[in-house]
């Protein structure tokens, strides 16, 4: 599983056992334990092993501000999950979210919908290629 932090929406990515990343969700954020919840319980009804939160880094390797905000929420689901949580480079993830969704030629009320959960399922795709190598 991978998610995709940000402050009003999650975006959540699902591999189910295959090769590939599949966009899952969106989740609203909230406050902490209530965001956790509902991500842990989508991990326990897709019996998720990792989870994968994307680590918004600079292109230049330095840590973005939000950052700390995605070290401060692995935290939290690694006290509540009973798997491995993974911080991963998101790097140009929702950029390239954005881009593929434009060349589909998907109205931008539509892409707001489904872009977070298209950028997690490029985080885990990057996770799942960087496995298979």
């Amino acid at each position: 599983m991978a998610l995709d932090l940000g402050q009003k929406r999650i975006g959540v990515a699902l591999n189910k056992g295959t090769s590939m990343a599949f966009p899952h969700t969106v989740i609203e954020a909230g406050k902490g334990k209530r965001t956790v919840d509902a991500i842990l319980e989508i991990a326990n009804i897709q019996k998720v092993d990792i989870i994968l939160v994307g680590w918004p880094i600079r292109t230049d390797g330095t840590l973005r501000e939000e950052a700390e905000n995605a070290s401060r929420f692995k935290s939290m689901l690694e006290k509540a999950f009973t798997g491995k949580v993974v911080l991963w480079d998101e790097r140009f993830s929702t950029r390239e979210a954005e881009k593929k969704l434009l060349e589909l030629d998907m109205s931008r009320k539509d892409r707001k919908k489904v872009v977070d959960q298209v950028a997690a399922a490029l985080i885990l795709q990057s996770f799942i290629d960087s496995k298979i190598q």
